[in-house]
């Protein structure tokens, strides 16, 4: 959080701190591009905290607050975002600006978003086309008795090796954390498909069941 704090004013991280202290803050949702929040006290407030893109370095910050409402970052956002940081929330990571209401981006921090963005659907497209190529493979339909997985694991294995997971030691850790990171590229809301998310969670839960065994 050392890089967002010097966007606060010291009375405006100090009062932060303590609203997360006395327990006044409730994330209502958070995801990897937005946040709602409320915090309590005598002057209740709302919080919303959004991010262009994943990837994105900054986020906008909007509050109910009077000082919020006349362009100021306020005690509310401040405690918000250190409540995020106790949860380990995604939505922090790579963050690095924090845009005060009605503040817009510098044109070079768009042209920097654009470029990630960019670069994230050239990583999506290679993945894709990874997939794709692994599929045609799978018509070997005979494997020796010398094969460690039965064939319906072996091929899940496959999936994940042809999307950047080479499972060489297959652990729960390892495959929990592979599906995380593929369901930020395959899932709808990232720009993915639901046939593709769908696909994701059956050879997950297959080798899930294998280690359960």
């Amino acid at each position: 959080m050392s890089d967002l704090s010097s966007f606060f004013g010291q009375q405006e991280r100090s009062k932060g701190a303590d609203l997360v202290r006395k327990d006044l803050v409730v994330i209502s949702s958070a995801s990897d591009t937005n946040v709602s929040a409320f915090v309590k006290g005598s002057s209740a407030c709302r919080v919303a905290l959004t991010a262009d893109q994943v990837a994105a370095a900054a986020l906008s910050s909007n509050c109910t607050c009077p000082q919020a409402r006349k362009g100021n970052l306020c005690k509310h956002v401040w405690a918000v975002l250190l409540q995020l940081e106790e949860k380990g929330a995604d939505f922090l990571a790579g963050k690095t600006e924090v845009l005060a209401p009605g503040e817009r981006s510098s044109p070079a921090d768009d042209a920097r978003r654009a470029n990630a963005e960019e670069y994230k659907n050239q990583q999506r497209q290679k993945i894709k086309d990874r997939n794709k190529g692994i599929r045609l493979q799978k018509k070997r339909t005979e494997r020796g008795p010398q094969l460690k997985y039965p064939t319906a694991v072996q091929e899940s294995l496959d999936y994940f090796s042809a999307n950047g997971f080479p499972l060489a030691e297959l652990d729960m850790t390892t495959l929990q954390s592979a599906r995380r990171l593929l369901s930020r590229v395959f899932h709808p809301d990232k720009g993915g498909t639901h046939e593709e998310i769908l696909e994701l969670n059956i050879h997950f839960e297959r080798l899930e069941d294998h280690l359960k065994i």
